[in-house]
């Protein structure tokens, strides 16, 4: 007889077979969440980057298959059928975090480095097999950018009512 179960700690599940615990991170991973939404304070304002990250669709972690940023929180999600006409390409997760741009480029290539990597613009980008296509991307890829170029100055002060002190977005692209 097998039976699953997860124990208190969500980072690990286990598998009961003919009296035997077998402890399995993999599968709680399938249903772990990609990363954690930021609190919203109760005086923030109602916009739609607070609605964005109250409501969106959250991933598993197994379902991205990127590594996530330490600490990063979600603002948003989109779906490919999310996005706008001419604009489908992959399913997306943005994130912000209170690293500096360095900080984060430097994780991503220690944690993906057989990725190819470059600056473009004014935003760093890890692509699986180095094919960039920023309207309808076809293979995964991460773009760090700066919040103080990405963002317009009110959107920047949401950001960081959101996560006090954020200065990096996180555009995690990933396979459907």
């Amino acid at each position: 007889m097998r039976l699953f179960f997860t124990l208190r700690n969500p980072l690990r599940a286990a598998v009961l077979t003919g009296g035997l615990l077998i402890l399995n991170p993999v599968m709680a991973m399938a249903a772990e969440p990609y990363a954690a939404r930021p609190v919203i304070p109760a005086d923030i304002k109602e916009s739609y980057l607070v609605k964005a990250a109250r409501d969106s669709v959250i991933p598993s972690r197994a379902r991205v298959g990127i590594p996530v940023y330490p600490g990063a929180v979600v603002i948003r999600t989109y779906a490919v059928d999310q996005r706008p006409p001419k604009y489908e390409g992959l399913p997306i997760v943005e994130l912000i975090s209170t690293d500096d741009y360095q900080a984060v480029i430097d994780f991503y290539k220690k944690q993906i480095p057989d990725w190819r990597n470059a600056e473009l613009f004014s935003a760093y980008y890890f692509a699986q097999h180095g094919n960039l296509n920023f309207f309808t991307p076809e293979e995964p890829h991460v773009g760090i950018h700066k919040m103080e170029k990405y963002y317009r100055e009110g959107d920047k002060k949401v950001l960081r009512k959101l996560l006090p002190g954020s200065k990096t977005l996180i555009k995690v692209f990933f396979s459907k």
